[in-house]
């Protein structure tokens, strides 16, 4: 199977011929990329309104308890989103990619993503600007998306067949009227590789998205993958279907079920016969931000408060979220205990652990007003810790934390405890010398 980084005539690892081609185009993109980890991105989520419907998709927006595609927890306007790029870019200088990926599609709303990419331009030369979309009304804005700076683009296509298209797409709204059955799955597929054609002669790198559902398009993503290919797409990324029943998307609730790991390999080396296959996706949510599977909450970095990094007499107080007890492996709403431990300038000392009511029970109680109880005690459970350390955290838990003067970091997700308190430490330490300098000076 060819991954992006090791297409046909190059090693594991390495870009294949097609990528390395493109240069820093590629190389510094982290979706295009593998190798490009170390940058970040950002979506801006600045487009709400869709043109068709998908019966994998529930687009959500005000949530922050789900980590998928369509999900944000606030729209923003283009001034507000240069506003957010601004912030992002000085708390995460790294940042080199900012997309447009909804929770609508960015194509069914032109003026704002139009407006925001081209104010994000005005402000930064140095950064890739990128469109999710599902292609329906991409081939009468090619030439826009172009003058505004776009050049990586991506088209959800699942299809190339009518008839299956029938059983992903209820309906699309094309021309002002709402098609249905097989007129509307062939429109959307005409107007899909027009767009696509039309895209790739613009000069700009598309990267194709498919989502895998088996019993229905699985069988055909290999002649699919042909098709993309012949009309010029680099990249192809089949991603497995979201289908859980919470998230309220019609799949999920009729019971369809995803691929499991050996569907999506066959399926991505059927592609992968013919172009080169993104295999490291984290189907991001219309707001991420930060670098691939390691997100940032932007609302904490939009409201988090100074944050005073030492405590020169007892040092600081970091807690733990860890279900192996190795790893920070721990979602903070299902924590039920936090492992605490003290830095100071003579090490790294073990606390008692706190017990802690489990804030989440469920998505539908993440999001419910009862909560705020349950954040009441944990802030008290957590009352004097400095820094909290997990491998997700909603919004509203991130939020309240930070306005205790408590930090909330994901940045360590997956990695081992005694690494990641480490390098708490030394950064305590380098801290405390530069406090007691200003104390002489």
């Amino acid at each position: 199977m060819t991954q992006p980084g090791s297409g046909c005539g190059s090693q594991p690892g390495e870009l294949s011929p097609a990528l390395t081609a493109q240069g820093e185009k590629v190389s510094t993109h982290p979706c295009y990329s593998k190798g490009a980890h170390k940058y970040a991105r950002m979506h801006l989520p600045v487009a709400p309104a869709c043109n068709i419907q998908c019966n994998y998709c529930n687009r959500k927006f005000d949530c922050s308890n789900e980590s998928r595609p369509g999900v944000v927890s606030k729209l923003l306007s283009p001034a507000q989103a240069a506003e957010r790029f601004k912030k992002v870019k000085a708390r995460i200088p790294e940042t080199r990619v900012v997309g447009i990926a909804g929770p609508g599609d960015p194509l069914a709303n032109p003026k704002a993503t139009l407006a925001s990419l081209k104010a994000i331009a005005a402000t930064e030369e140095d950064v890739h600007l990128c469109v999710s979309t599902n292609g329906l009304a991409l081939l009468e804005l090619v030439d826009d998306l172009k003058a505004v700076g776009v050049d990586h683009l991506t088209i959800t296509i699942n299809c190339i067949d009518a008839a299956i298209g029938t059983k992903l797409y209820p309906w699309v709204y094309f021309n002002h009227k709402r098609l249905r059955g097989l007129e509307a799955a062939q429109t959307l597929i005409d107007r899909q590789l027009a767009g696509l054609e039309a895209a790739v002669s613009a000069g700009m790198l598309v990267k194709v998205n498919t989502v895998l559902i088996p019993g229905i398009n699985d069988h055909h993503v290999g002649e699919l993958a042909q098709e993309l290919k012949r009309y010029g797409a680099l990249l192809h990324n089949v991603m497995p279907l979201i289908s859980d029943p919470a998230h309220g998307t019609f799949f999920g609730l009729t019971g369809q079920r995803g691929p499991d790991d050996a569907e999506l390999e066959v399926a991505r080396q059927a592609a992968g016969q013919n172009m080169d296959i993104m295999s490291h996706c984290q189907q991001c949510r219309a707001d991420a931000v930060g670098r691939l599977g390691k997100d940032v909450d932007m609302e904490a970095i939009e409201t988090e408060p100074a944050q005073q990094h030492i405590v020169a007499e007892a040092g600081v107080l970091v807690a733990i979220a860890s279900k192996s007890g190795v790893l920070i492996d721990q979602h903070f709403g299902y924590a039920e205990s936090f492992s605490i431990y003290r830095i100071d300038e003579y090490g790294i000392h073990v606390e008692p652990t706190r017990e802690v009511a489990k804030f989440c029970s469920g998505i539908e109680a993440c999001d419910d007003d009862e909560q705020d109880d349950k954040m009441t005690g944990l802030l008290k459970s957590l009352e004097g810790c400095h820094h909290v350390l997990c491998s997700r955290i909603g919004m509203g838990p991130w939020q309240a934390l930070s306005q205790q003067g408590i930090s909330p970091s994901t940045d360590y997700a997956m990695v081992e405890i005694k690494d990641a308190l480490t390098e708490l430490q030394e950064k305590y330490l380098a801290d405390l010398k530069a406090h007691a300098k200003r104390e002489v000076v």
